[in-house]
């Protein structure tokens, strides 16, 4: 029923208004519409896998393991100083095969790369391993693994002879085997320690110091070890003291952790297995446990 004096526009009007209402009011009843969860950005990196190449990685897609080893011929002066450097290459180029098979199988292969020098500098030309001595500053330029054989640098003298304590050395003529172990700056120190005053000449390796001391020339020597128990029984020479270790280890590049992990987990195992000391008997370099 219409009431008078209300026009039909007006009536329309008040329809439209209620039926907005309604609708809010059934909107507002409702309540927002809920969202799925999105997962935050660090949820979404953590949960993706890693797709890091490690040095591990590099080295099974190369196929080769790159060694920096001595070198295979030396010039003759040096062969001639070390007794041993034939049998110190074979036996360090057997431990690297034993690694690399180890850790990567037959399918990556050895490949030598002879160093004359500073064989930690060829890590930093591509190297991936390199068979070295330890040096007082070896850990502060490379990662070291274990040592897989015991070595020092020693006091040796003649066997039988008339020095039988480093106190007897006192103002005599005392020999040191110039290589890359020895240099004049360790024998000094070590005489200076034990306040043993010696005038110290330099000869071309252990065969060089040997042979001064069947000469007369020195008294006794600061050597590789050895090259001493390479000649000890030939050259009737005995060891007095260790002057300082320098165990044969393997060093990487300071990026490559996880292969340093692999490395000492394959030469823990060789050890324990004996294979490494098969591998010193098979080379004829006189082995000593680490």
């Amino acid at each position: 029923m219409i009431e008078p004096g209300i026009s039909e526009e007006r009536i329309r009007q008040c329809v439209e208004i209620r039926r907005v209402i309604l609708v809010l009011a059934l909107l507002l009843a409702c309540g927002p519409a809920s969202t799925a969860p999105t997962a935050s950005p660090s949820r979404a990196a953590s949960a993706a896998p890693s797709t890091a190449i490690t040095e591990i990685d590099k080295i099974k897609t190369r196929g080769t393991l790159v060694v920096a080893i001595r070198v295979e011929a030396p010039p003759v002066n040096r062969a001639m100083g070390d007794p041993a450097h034939a049998q110190k290459r074979a036996f360090e180029t057997a431990v690297a095969t034993l690694v690399a098979n180890a850790i990567f199988g037959p399918s990556v292969k050895v490949q030598l790369q002879s160093q004359g020098g500073d064989r930690l500098g060829a890590l930093d030309q591509g190297a991936d391993i390199a068979m070295v001595s330890e040096g007082p500053t070896s850990r502060d330029r490379a990662l070291i693994s274990s040592s897989y054989a015991a070595n020092s640098v020693v006091l040796a003298a003649k066997d039988g002879g008339p020095i039988a304590k480093i106190e007897d050395l006192a103002g005599k003529s005392v020999g040191f085997a110039q290589d890359e172990l020895v240099t004049r700056d360790l024998a000094q120190m070590f005489f200076q320690q034990r306040a043993v005053a010696v005038t110290l000449d330099m000869y071309m390796g252990v065969s060089g110091a040997a042979t001064a001391l069947e000469a007369d020339r020195a008294v006794a020597f600061v050597g590789d070890g050895i090259g001493v128990a390479f000649l000890a029984s030939e050259r009737k020479l005995k060891v007095m003291t260790t002057v300082t270790p320098r165990p044969y280890v393997i060093a990487l590049p300071r990026t490559s952790t996880e292969l340093a992990k692999a490395v000492n987990a394959a030469l823990s195992d060789a050890l324990k297995s004996g294979a490494i000391k098969d591998a010193a008997t098979k080379a004829a370099f006189p082995y000593t446990a680490p």
